[in-house]
């Protein structure tokens, strides 16, 4: 189903979040709740405060703030279309989904004794502890074709490494597993209930600003043009165009389309939020899995249509080329009427001028042959018209 529905107005949105509250209104829209404020706050529509449901629920009379005008005249439009009522149910189930699993896994715990990794885990340390085989200049350390594609720093592998153990291990708890497609250099993460599968990395980020050449980097380079001149096997010195700063930030990728994204923010870490990042792939995973099926039901319907497309055309074609063949026989049964006409006009002409001919016997049986041949009612062939046509014979 098509999104046809137009964008709402600043009104009818004010309306909305003071007839129900934001959490059940921004569904509707694919947002959340949060979004849904921030797009209210920008538009300069009030919302309720926090408490005021709980009052109307205990039976208080509540007044609206009113909706203030703007400055701006032609700004009323929202840009906001609601969902269809069946894809806004997928996002509120998978939005419960989320905020269940959040509340049941807590923040990781700080490890200080030795514990066994994952696996995947293991393998994943053992390969990006390796000194060679990384991406030169930015310093970050990626073996996506091997083994879990993490994309980190020296430094920060360690704690890459514990937060995709916990990941790993606290989504095996919901139903899912880990694969490592080293033909696209991807990580999946798969839903085994459905066997939906959704890109995952864990990445740092890593600053990039234009490098200054050093002091070194200069008399280097004069080096090589001092001594160039006299030997061409020189090499010119490496000096890189940009210069990589590791920030520490990581972030968490999982899906493609739709998607979503965790990352390191001042104030909470990955670590203290792997319930919210658990119960966002299941979520995500819960949004794609209706994406897919929305899409396989569109290909079957496409296939349908294709498939009905074709046999209309096909039966149109063969009619047409039926009532060709119509027209044909019509026209040459008309035709040998003609000459059947001609033929008896021809015999009663050639009688009254005296007996017929050996000539005009031949004649009017030649005609009244050709006649038959035209007929689609007689089912004659003619021996020279019916026969191939001749091939002109080569020199050789």
């Amino acid at each position: 189903m098509q999104e046809t529905e137009k964008p709402v107005d600043r009104e009818t949105l004010y309306n909305e979040v003071w007839s129900e509250p934001v959490t059940l209104v921004a569904p509707r829209y694919g947002l959340s709740d949060v979004g849904l404020a921030k797009i209210c706050r920008s538009l300069a529509i009030p919302i309720p405060s926090r408490g005021y449901w709980a009052k109307v629920k205990a039976g208080k009379t509540m007044g609206r703030a009113p909706l203030p005008k703007l400055k701006q005249a032609g700004s009323e439009a929202t840009g906001l279309v609601k969902l269809p009522p069946e894809k806004a149910a997928v996002r509120e189930a998978a939005r419960k989904t989320a905020a269940r699993v959040r509340k049941e896994i807590p923040p990781m715990p700080q490890r200080e004794k030795p514990y066994a990794l994952h696996p995947l885990v293991v393998a994943a340390s053992k390969r990006l502890r390796q000194r060679d085989g990384w991406p030169e200049n930015t310093s970050l350390r990626s073996a996506p074709k091997e083994v879990l594609n993490l994309s980190v720093t020296r430094d920060k592998l360690d704690r890459a490494l514990t937060i995709a153990d916990a990941l790993v291990k606290a989504l095996a708890k919901q139903g899912f597993e880990f694969e490592i497609d080293a033909e696209q250099g991807v990580t999946r993460v798969k839903w085994l209930q459905t066997g939906t599968k959704m890109d995952f990395s864990l990445t740092e980020y890593v600053k990039r600003s234009q490098h200054a050449i050093t002091p070194a980097e200069e008399r280097a380079q004069k080096r090589y043009w001092d001594r160039s001149r006299r030997d061409n096997s020189i090499t010119y010195p490496h000096i890189p165009r940009y210069d990589f700063t590791p920030t520490g930030i990581l972030t968490i990728q999982v899906g493609r389309w739709p998607a979503k994204s965790w990352k390191d923010t001042p104030r909470t870490q990955l670590e203290q939020r792997l319930g919210e990042v658990t119960g966002g792939i299941l979520a995500l995973a819960q949004e794609t899995y209706a994406k897919e099926q929305e899409q396989e039901r569109r290909k079957k319907a496409h296939r349908r249509a294709v498939e009905r497309y074709e046999f209309l055309t096909t039966r149109r074609a063969n009619e047409i080329a039926r009532f060709k063949q119509l027209e044909t026989a019509t026209t040459n049964w008309e035709r040998a009427a003609r000459l059947r006409t001609f033929a008896d006009a021809f015999e009663e002409q050639a009688k009254a001028d005296g007996d017929l001919s050996a000539e005009q016997i031949e004649q009017l049986a030649w005609i009244r042959a050709k006649a038959d041949w035209l007929d689609p009612l007689i089912p004659v062939s003619d021996p020279i018209l019916d026969a191939p046509e001749p091939k002109l014979p080569g020199y050789w």
